[in-house]
């Protein structure tokens, strides 16, 4: 897919250069393949990351999720087809090699505490 890459970015723009309409697109994709703690709170996954690049909402997928949620992995990429989103290379292996191993889930929305 992307050699070299460790993660892809979803950009919120379509490959026609308009912005997705849908602002809250990324957290809800997160928080829909995410999954909820021993107290119920809702947690995403560590595979998954919403951010904004330059204001435009944007989501970073490690590749290591097809190993661990092939489904998901699979309506991440439906979804950036049936959108028709920009996606780009992320950070390579060797960046990410520096990393501790990537967890499915279990850790805290965008917290300093989990590597994101």
């Amino acid at each position: 897919m992307l050699p070299g890459a460790a993660e892809f970015v979803v950009y919120g723009k379509t490959v026609d250069g308009q912005v997705f309409q849908q602002p809250q697109w990324a957290e809800q994709l997160c928080g829909k393949l995410g999954a909820a703690d021993a107290n119920g709170q809702s947690r995403y996954s560590s595979h998954l990351r919403p951010v904004q690049i330059d204001g435009v909402p944007a989501l970073v997928v490690r590749l290591s999720l097809q190993l661990v949620d092939e489904p998901a992995f699979e309506m991440i990429k439906r979804f950036v087809a049936e959108h028709r989103l920009q996606v780009r290379a992320g950070r390579g292996s060797r960046d990410a090699e520096a990393m501790e191993a990537y967890l499915a889930a279990g850790q805290e929305r965008r917290s300093p505490d989990n590597g994101w």
